[in-house]
C-alpha cells in the first residue's frame, strides 16, 4: 500500500480505538475548562493513546516514536477532533517535540522525547509577552550565561495550562545585540524552579491562562535546546518537524452537523429552516469553510511527504482557520436568532443544548501562534514577496 492507502487503513484502527476507549463524558475542550473531573479523564485518555505509541507517531523509533507518516498523523488528528476526544499536552508533543527534533542534541532527544511520548511530562509554553503582542521577535525576556547556568528574567503572558505543567517551553533573548529574529534561544524550564511565579488570567470562555513572572530563574546550561541563538528557527520549524498535530477544521465539521440537524427539525414561519434558501446558503458557507481548511491541511501533508516548502510561508492555513471560526459562529447565530444568545449546560430546551454562546466566545481565542493579522503579513511578505 502507498502512504495514502496506509493512512486510510490506520483511520479504521483509530476509530475502533475511540469506540472502545473514549467515554462519552470525557469530551471537552481543555483550553476552556478547569473542571478537575474532566481533566482527570483527559489524562487517563491521553495515557491510553500514549500506550499505543501514537503520541510520537511520526518521530524516530529511537526517541519513543513509531516512524509513521505525516498522513497517519493527520488521520489521527482528524479522528481525535471529530470525536472531541481530550488529547492533552499538545505543547509537549507539538511545539516542544518539534523543536527538539529540529534542533535538539541527540542526548536531549533521548532525555525529553520519550517522557512526552509516554505522557509522563506535561508542557506549557512561554512565548508571548505583554509588551510584544503577536510580535514574538519583540520579546524582551533575557537569559544571561553565568558559568554552568543561565539566569532568566522577564515576563510571559497567555501561559495556557501553566499551573498544570511540569515543563515550560521558554523563549528568551540570549544576545541583545543580535538582529530581532536572531539572538533568541529556547529553554526547557522546570516550572517549579525558584523565581517562577504564575498568576491567573481568565479568558472570556472560562479557561485559565496565566501571567508568568521570571525573577533570577537559574536554569542548567544543558536545558538550552540546540544551538544558542537559533530559537526563532526552531519555533518556526517545530510543527513541520512533528507533522500536522491538530485538525482544527473538525471543530467546524462538528458545528456543521449540529446546525444541519437543528435546521431539519426546527420550523419557522410555517416551514423547516432547512427549506429556507437563505439558510441553505448559510449552511453551504459553513460547509465550504470546513472543506477549504481540510484541503489546506492535506496539502501541507503532501508538502511534507514530498519535501516541498509550504506555500505562502505556511501562513494561509492559519489565516483561514482563525477567521473562519468567528465567521462560522456569526453565521450560526444569524440562523438561530435571539434564542441562540441563551447559554445553558446541556439544556435540551435551547439550540445545541445552550452551547452557541460558547462557540462564539471560543472563536476569538485566535492569538496562539500569532493573530490572523500577523499571519496575513507573513502570507504577504514571505508568500507573495510584497514589501512590509
Amino acid at each position: 500500500m502507498n502512504v495514502w492507502e496506509t493512512a486510510e487503513a490506520f483511520r479504521e484502527e483509530v476509530r475502533e480505538f475511540l469506540d472502545r476507549e473514549l467515554p462519552p463524558q470525557a469530551r471537552f475542550d481543555h483550553e476552556f475548562t478547569e473542571d478537575e473531573e474532566l481533566w482527570a479523564l483527559g489524562y487517563e485518555f491521553t495515557r491510553k493513546v500514549a500506550q499505543r505509541g501514537w503520541i510520537g507517531l511520526t518521530w524516530p523509533k529511537e526517541y519513543g516514536g513509531l516512524g509513521r507518516s505525516f498522513a497517519d498523523r493527520l488521520v489521527l488528528a482528524e479522528e481525535i477532533g471529530r470525536r472531541e476526544a481530550p488529547l492533552i499536552n499538545n505543547i509537549g508533543w507539538g511545539l516542544a517535540a518539534g523543536s527538539l527534533l529540529a534542533g535538539g542534541t541527540h542526548e536531549q532527544k533521548l532525555r525529553f522525547l520519550p517522557p512526552i511520548a509516554k505522557m509522563e511530562t506535561f508542557w506549557a509554553e512561554g512565548l508571548s509577552e505583554p509588551d510584544a503582542g503577536s510580535d514574538l521577535a519583540g520579546l524582551s525576556t533575557t537569559a544571561s550565561r553565568r558559568g554552568d547556568e543561565w539566569v532568566i528574567n522577564g515576563q510571559k503572558t497567555y501561559t495556557t495550562w501553566g499551573t498544570r505543567a511540569d515543563v515550560l517551553y521558554l523563549a528568551a533573548r540570549t544576545d541583545p545585540d543580535a538582529p530581532r529574529h536572531r539572538g533568541i534561544s529556547i529553554f526547557c524550564l522546570d516550572v517549579h524552579t525558584p523565581g517562577v511565579t504564575l498568576t491567573p488570567m481568565w479568558n472570556i470562555a472560562g479557561g485559565r491562562q496565566n501571567h508568568t513572572y521570571l525573577d533570577d530563574v537559574r536554569v542548567p546550561a544543558d536545558m538550552l535546546i540546540g544551538e544558542e541563538g537559533r530559537g526563532w528557527d526552531f519555533i518556526m520549524r517545530a510543527f513541520y518537524e512533528s507533522g500536522p498535530t491538530v485538525a482544527t477544521y473538525t471543530v467546524i465539521e462538528r458545528q456543521l452537523a449540529h446546525v444541519v440537524e437543528y435546521c431539519r427539525t426546527t420550523t419557522r414561519h410555517g416551514r423547516k429552516l432547512i427549506d429556507d434558501p437563505v439558510v441553505r446558503q448559510q449552511i453551504a458557507e459553513i460547509a465550504l469553510a470546513a472543506q477549504a481548511e481540510r484541503l489546506l491541511a492535506w496539502e501541507r501533508v503532501a508538502d511534507a511527504v514530498h519535501g516541498r516548502p509550504p506555500a505562502f510561508g505556511g501562513a494561509i492555513g492559519a489565516v483561514v482557520n482563525k477567521e473562519h471560526r468567528a465567521r462560522v459562529a456569526q453565521v450560526v447565530s444569524e440562523i438561530v436568532g435571539p434564542l441562540g444568545l441563551l447559554a445553558g449546560h446541556h439544556d435540551d430546551r435551547l439550540p445545541f443544548g445552550g452551547e452557541l454562546p460558547d462557540w462564539f466566545l471560543r472563536s476569538f481565542g485566535n492569538h496562539a501562534g500569532g493573530t490572523s493579522q500577523v499571519k496575513r503579513m507573513v502570507l504577504a511578505t514571505r508568500g507573495l514577496g510584497l514589501p512590509r
